[in-house]
C-alpha cells in the first residue's frame, strides 16, 4: 500500500453557523485536522520538493482516501490529474495504474475498473492489491462468485492480512453473515499500521453500520466514538451516526448531522439523506424543497453517468409517485448493474407496475447470496402476497422480526396510496 508521511497543520477557526434545527452546523473552532488532510497536506509538500511520477501518485492516493469519506468529485477531479501528471511523467507506471483502477471504483465506474484490474491482476498475479480491486469490482457489478473467488486468493497469498480480513468482511455482509462481517474488520482493524488513523477509522465505522444493522444501537455508537477519535470530522462517520439517531429516532439531531454533510459536500445522495430524514422530523414540510432539489442534481449527475442512482428510482416511486419512470430507470440500470440493491430496486418498480412474477424472480436473485436486509425482506413479504404465496409472506416477515424489526422500514419503501394494486 502506499504510504504518505504525516505532517502538523495549524489549528483553524471558522465562523459558527446554525441548522434548521437550531444546532451548530460548523465543526468545534482549533478542530484538529482530519488524517486524510494531513496525508493531503505531506503528499503536497513531496509533490513541491520532488515532483517525480511516485511523488504524484502518493498524492493521487491521499485524494482518494478523502474522496472516500466524502464522496466529492472535485476531489476525484484532483487524483485524476495528480494520476495524469505521473503518466506523464514516467508513462505506463504500474502503482498510477493500480491507482487508475482505484479511482474508477471510487467513481462508480466499475466495468472500467474491472477490466483495468484484470489486466494488472494478468501482469502481476501475486500482488494482493489487484486481488482487491477485483473484489471491489465484482461485487459492485454483483459477480458475486467472482468477488469470493478473488478474495480467496488474497487470503491464499497473503495469510492474515488486513486487506483479506477487510474483503472478506465485505462478502461475509452481503451473504448476510453480520456477526462474521463484524468479526473481520476486527480483525483488519488489529492488522491495519497504528499510524493509519483514517483506515482504521474507516474499518470502525463499517463495523458500527453492521452493529445498526444487527440491531445493537449501543454497540453502533460505542464503535462510532472510536472511529470519531481516529477521524475527526469523518461525514462516513457523521452518516452513520445520523443514521444511529434515525433508529432511536431523534430525527431532528439526525438531521442536523446530515446537514453538515450537505453543507460540506453539496451531493445529490448527501441532499437525498437531508430530505429523507427532515421528512421524518418536527419540521417534515422542509423536506419538499430539499426533495425538489435532488431531482435537479440527481438528473444532473444522470446526464453526465449514462445511469441513474438508486435515490432517484426511489425518488419517483415515493415523491414523484411515478412508478412507469422509476421502472424505465430500473432497467436501464439493471441492464449494466447486478448487485444486490439494484436487483431489489427493479423488484420493487416492477412490483409498484402489478408485475408482481417478475418482481418474485429479480428479488429472489437478490436474495439468493444469502444477504440479510430489513428492506430487502419486506419487499419480499409484500411480493408473496401480492401473489398469494402466504407461506413464504410469513417466512419474510419472521426474516424482519428476526432482524429486529416488526414493521417495514420506512426507506425504500413504496408509500403510493394504492400502489401496486
Amino acid at each position: 500500500m502506499i504510504s504518505a508521511a504525516l505532517v502538523v497543520l495549524s489549528f483553524w477557526l471558522a465562523p459558527a453557523q446554525q441548522s434548521a434545527f437550531g444546532q451548530s452546523t460548523t465543526p468545534p473552532a482549533f478542530a484538529v485536522a482530519s488524517p486524510v488532510d494531513l496525508r493531503i497536506a505531506a503528499a503536497q509538500k513531496k509533490v513541491k520538493a520532488a515532483p517525480g511520477a511516485q511523488s504524484y501518485n502518493d498524492l493521487a492516493f491521499a485524494l482518494c482516501r478523502k474522496g472516500r469519506d466524502t464522496g466529492e468529485p472535485a476531489v476525484f477531479e484532483q487524483a485524476a490529474a495528480a494520476l495524469a501528471r505521473s503518466a506523464a511523467l514516467e508513462p505506463g507506471n504500474y502503482e498510477s495504474q493500480k491507482l487508475q483502477a482505484a479511482l474508477y471504483l471510487e467513481t462508480q465506474q466499475y466495468t472500467k475498473a474491472l477490466k483495468l484490474a484484470t489486466e494488472l491482476n494478468r501482469k502481476v498475479p501475486d500482488d494482493i492489491v489487484n486481488w482487491g480491486l477485483l473484489v471491489d469490482a465484482n461485487m459492485a457489478l454483483g459477480n458475486y462468485a467472482e468477488a469470493e473467488r478473488d478474495a480467496q486468493w488474497i487470503l491464499d497469498l497473503r495469510p492474515g492480512s488486513a486487506l483479506g480480513f477487510e474483503k472478506a468482511a465485505a462478502l461475509r455482509e452481503v451473504f448476510g453473515d453480520f456477526t462474521g462481517s463484524i468479526e473481520f474488520y476486527n480483525e483488519a482493524n488489529l492488522r491495519a499500521s497504528p499510524n493509519d488513523a483514517d483506515q482504521r477509522g474507516w474499518y470502525l465505522t463499517r463495523k458500527a453500520q453492521l452493529e445498526l444493522a444487527s440491531g445493537s444501537i449501543r454497540l453502533a455508537e460505542e464503535a462510532i466514538k472510536q472511529a470519531e477519535l481516529l477521524f475527526p470530522d469523518s461525514n462516513f462517520a457523521r452518516s452513520t451516526l445520523a443514521a444511529i439517531r434515525s433508529a432511536e429516532g431523534r430525527y431532528d439531531e439526525a438531521a442536523s448531522l446530515v446537514e453538515i454533510n450537505y453543507k460540506k459536500v453539496p451531493s445529490a445522495s448527501n441532499l437525498y439523506a437531508w430530505a429523507e430524514v427532515v421528512e421524518k422530523s418536527s419540521h417534515p414540510d422542509g423536506s419538499t424543497a430539499l426533495f425538489q432539489q435532488f431531482e435537479v442534481k440527481a438528473q444532473a449527475e444522470r446526464n453526465r453517468t449514462g445511469c441513474a442512482d438508486i435515490n432517484l428510482i426511489f425518488f419517483y416511486l415515493n415523491q414523484r409517485r411515478d412508478p412507469v419512470k422509476a421502472l424505465s430507470l430500473a432497467e436501464a440500470r439493471s441492464a449494466e448493474y447486478h448487485d444486490c440493491a439494484t436487483l431489489d430496486a427493479l423488484a420493487w418498480t416492477l412490483y409498484s407496475n402489478g408485475r408482481y412474477s417478475e418482481a418474485k424472480a429479480q428479488l429472489d436473485r437478490a436474495l439468493a447470496v444469502g444477504i440479510r436486509n430489513p428492506v430487502y425482506f419486506c419487499h419480499a413479504a409484500q411480493i408473496a402476497a401480492k401473489l398469494n404465496d402466504e407461506a413464504a409472506a410469513q417466512m419474510y416477515r419472521k426474516e424482519l422480526a428476526d432482524l429486529g424489526s416488526n414493521t417495514c422500514p420506512g426507506e425504500r419503501v413504496m408509500n403510493v396510496s394504492g400502489a401496486g394494486k
